[in-house]
């Protein structure tokens, strides 16, 4: 998939009326490059959410709230991973930033590999 046409869908998820985790990630990767909608791609799940490169998830507050808003998505994502992997994860520090993350980044992965980025 081309870059123009991986930016209309991501412009279609972030306008979606949806409130999902998948709008989220649509809506940062359109904010943080125009240019190449790659690299947000390749920039996240290489550095992941610690690296601070998504501002709606960097402080407590927020990633507390995100964790609320999702949480049956979360769970979703996490039985899933479980089901998939056989393995359960294995969260370290604050659950809910840890989850949030998690959920941000793995939604992030599955978008990158059904365009064809990752």
């Amino acid at each position: 998939m081309n870059t123009t046409e991986i930016k209309k869908r991501l412009t279609e998820m972030a306008n979606s009326t949806d409130e999902n985790i998948q709008k989220q990630v649509a809506a940062e990767a359109l904010a943080y490059s125009s240019d190449n909608i790659c690299d947000f791609f390749n920039d996240l799940l290489k550095y992941g959410c610690v690296s601070g490169m998504i501002s709606m998830l960097i402080y407590y507050c927020d990633t507390h709230e995100f964790f609320m808003k999702h949480y049956d998505e979360i769970e979703a994502l996490r039985s899933e991973y479980k089901d998939s992997t056989g393995l359960a994860l294995n969260p370290e520090g604050d659950l809910m930033n840890w989850y949030s993350w998690f959920a941000f980044e793995t939604v992030a992965r599955n978008l990158a590999e059904s365009f064809g980025i990752y």
